[in-house]
């Protein structure tokens, strides 16, 4: 009996070291995605970042032991908004935490705007989290911006939504809210907040097809764009309400 006892601890013994790397291995392997996207608009918050026009865009991201990084390029169409800029250049790296069903992330976020005509680069702060019951996804976070000239102040960004996917379907319908406020230094504060601050919002639904996803958004925001503004940075033309149609090749 003692025999077959000690047999059976050194064969789980010996299971156990050849499981142990097995997964310390699946740990190390990096998770890499990414994909393509036309949009009838780069919309971001409610606002238009390229002239309410076409645009393409592309990422890609790589995450390792909770740690990730990432970067996404978008035509930006010369706005008014930022200073004539023709793309820009989003670089992030996060961290996630996952605590059973719910997952958070700090991150850290560069905009690089090219073909500008002046500094118009910023830096952002931010931590969202995201809860999935069954078919339902609920989601939260922050972003804010510090004291910056090319934004003019600072500013912070608060938002919440939730996502579900209607079950036996390929359909996924999606809301969300947000709230952006901050402080004005100069005129460039109207980049981000074209009359101050203000509250925006997203409804759409999305239908998936293996990796291409097909989405339309109607989005708004609270902003008076019969308001008379100033800045040159405002373009309260392209920050009013829109429908948005987007199709994406994720891979």
């Amino acid at each position: 009996m003692t025999f077959k006892l000690n047999s059976r601890r050194r064969w789980a013994a010996a299971l156990f070291s050849l499981a142990m790397p097995a997964a310390a291995q699946a740990q190390l392997v990096p998770n890499v995605s990414g994909g393509v996207e036309l949009a009838t608009d780069e919309s971001r918050r409610g606002l238009s970042w390229s002239e309410n026009q076409l645009s393409a865009s592309g990422d890609a991201s790589i995450g390792i032991l909770g740690f990730d990084a990432s970067a996404r390029v978008a035509m930006t169409r010369e706005p008014a908004r930022h200073a004539g800029a023709d793309t820009v250049f989003d670089v992030e790296v996060g961290h996630r935490l996952g605590i059973g069903a719910l997952n958070l992330r700090g991150f850290v976020t560069g905009h690089v705007f090219t073909g500008a005509a002046r500094n118009m680069d910023y830096v952002e702060l931010g931590a969202d989290g995201n809860f999935s019951f069954g078919p339902l996804q609920l989601n939260a976070g922050a972003a804010y911006a510090p004291d910056q000239g090319p934004i003019g102040g600072d500013n912070l960004y608060l938002h919440g939504g939730a996502r579900v996917g209607i079950p036996t379907t390929p359909f996924t319908v999606l809301g969300s809210i947000g709230r952006t406020s901050g402080s004005t230094d100069d005129a460039r504060a109207a980049r981000l907040r074209p009359t101050g601050n203000y509250t925006d919002w997203r409804v759409g639904v999305e239908h998936s097809m293996g990796a291409i996803t097909l989405g339309v958004d109607y989005i708004g925001t609270d902003i008076d764009t019969d308001r008379v503004v100033t800045s040159p940075y405002a373009d309260l033309r392209h920050a009013g309400h829109r429908v948005l149609g987007r199709a994406r090749l994720s891979f």
